[in-house]
């Protein structure tokens, strides 16, 4: 799964235990968010975790540096 340079941002700082625990702390945030693109992005970011695996997401590199 490819994520652009601001949904691996998003993902970093709402990054959870697990992938269901990722996607629960973004629904948690949508309601504090101002930014309508950033909401646009925050639900994107649920469809792509929504059809991924929790091995896929296990596979996610945290630890990369992301520069647009």
């Amino acid at each position: 799964m490819d994520f652009t340079v601001e949904e691996m941002n998003f993902l970093c700082i709402v990054r959870g235990l697990d992938r269901e625990d990722t996607i629960n702390n973004i629904f948690d945030t949508i309601p504090d968010i101002e930014d309508e693109e950033m909401k646009k992005l925050a639900e994107v970011l649920i469809g792509k975790l929504d059809i991924m695996t929790e091995a896929e997401f296990r596979d996610i590199s945290f630890d990369e540096t992301f520069e647009g």
